[in-house]
């Protein structure tokens, strides 16, 4: 009778002999992954020892043959550095901004002092669910953020699957906590100037400690005018604005001012030559009144070797980060708490503004396009705040009233 074929991943009948040297072999045929069955063998100081070593090597044998860019022995931390680095050198990959946000991110599961399970160390073979979701639990993460993990070691361990070091993936079975879908609003039109005034007595107080923040006013001046994303506002330059009509468009009527977004600043302060998306890279027309603040400030302002509209006293990029911890402090100032719009305010606060106010006047398609976004369904559900507008169809509705009325004749009630 033939021998039956072993399933991937099962082994056969243990066979165990005596050595001369008193110890004992267990054998057995185990088939992999690729569909072969090879032999392997175990010793022990008895015929149990010996078939229990056998038995374990195939609980932790996970019978693949990969190309040894990672192994199944080789820790989380090692396979999340690999991770990165492919990430990094990766075209389509993600840019080394949203990649610095996903280390920080990980911190929370791999270092002892965020989380009472890391991570780091566990050989890949031995991570189960369980493991990674008792790093999250201890950690004590928000919703958001243990979604952001959960993706990154999802992304991480299909690598590892990718590579042939495991066989499956022990992130995609841990449970992502919903995140609450709370629409942050824009500033309202009729708060805006509230707002305004409120930051430029901040940013020019005589008693305010520390240094005048006077680019403030003007960089919140100019996320209202073009609905830019801080980084991108900030990586602004001079030579990317055109206020003036060129030569050869003195006389052309449809000449208007404008500026090209072509790069940003990163959360270290470096200028980038790309955008978020590729759909960042775009032309922003101005309105009047922010072309005379750019005309006024490029007047007052020294020359800078960054060509930078906005430079720090120091003659460097503005931080993003800087501008948004400016912005938090003045929420939390007690002489403002009257103004509601303040209370929540941030750089993006504005872009909301922007794309409510273009889709009201023109149209969502339009209001995507300010904003740089890919898809006009991610401009729809953050950013834009519609109204609510009653459609009025009772010409149709009306055509089916009863042609006479029910209750004549009838009596009301049971």
């Amino acid at each position: 009778m033939a021998r039956q074929k072993l399933m991937v991943g099962t082994y056969g009948d243990i066979n165990c002999t005596k050595r001369a040297n008193g110890t004992w072999l267990a054998r057995a045929r185990y088939c992999d992954v690729d569909g072969v069955v090879r032999e392997y063998r175990k010793s022990g100081e008895t015929k149990n020892k010996a078939r229990a070593n056998l038995k374990a090597f195939f609980v932790d044998h996970t019978g693949t043959f990969g190309d040894g860019a990672i192994a199944p022995d080789d820790t989380v931390q090692q396979l999340l550095d690999l991770w990165f680095a492919k990430m990094e050198k990766s075209d389509g990959g993600p840019s080394s901004e949203t990649l610095e946000h996903y280390r920080y991110h990980m911190r929370w599961v791999l270092d002892s002092d965020k989380t009472e399970h890391p991570l780091g160390a566990y050989q890949l073979r031995h991570v189960r669910p369980v493991i990674i979701q008792a790093a999250l639990d201890s950690a004590g993460v928000s919703a958001d953020m243990r979604k952001r993990i959960r993706s990154v070691l999802v992304r991480a361990f299909n690598l590892a699957i990718f590579h042939e070091a495991l066989n499956g993936n022990p992130a995609t079975a841990v449970p992502s906590v919903p995140v609450p879908k709370v629409k942050k609003k824009p500033v309202a039109v009729e708060e805006l100037d509230a707002v305004r005034t409120a930051i430029r007595e901040w940013a020019n107080a005589e008693r305010r400690n520390g240094p005048k923040s006077v680019d403030l006013p003007d960089i919140v001046d100019m996320l209202i005018a073009t609905g830019m994303r801080i980084g991108e506002l900030l990586a602004l330059r001079w030579s990317d604005i055109e206020l003036t009509a060129p030569p050869e468009r003195r006389d052309d009527e449809t000449w208007f001012p404008w500026l090209m977004v072509n790069g940003q600043i990163t959360s270290k302060g470096k200028r980038v030559d790309y955008g978020k998306t590729h759909a960042a890279i775009r032309p922003i027309a101005l309105p009047d009144w922010a072309v005379a603040l750019l005309r006024r400030r490029k007047v007052a302002q020294p020359p800078n070797d960054l060509d930078a509209v906005f430079v720090s006293r120091n003659g460097t990029w503005h931080y993003p980060g800087n501008v948004q911890s400016r912005l938090w402090h003045i929420r939390q100032l007690d002489e403002y708490a009257d103004i509601a719009a303040l209370h929540d305010v941030s750089p993006h606060s504005f872009r909301r503004t922007v794309a409510t106010a273009i889709d009201e006047v023109y149209d969502a398609e339009a209001a995507k396009d300010q904003l740089g976004h890919t898809s006009k369904t991610v401009t729809e559900r953050h950013y834009i705040n519609r109204r609510l507008v009653v459609p009025d169809y009772r010409a149709a509705t009306e055509r089916l009233a009863p042609r006479s009325d029910p209750s004549d004749g009838q009596p009301l009630g049971p």
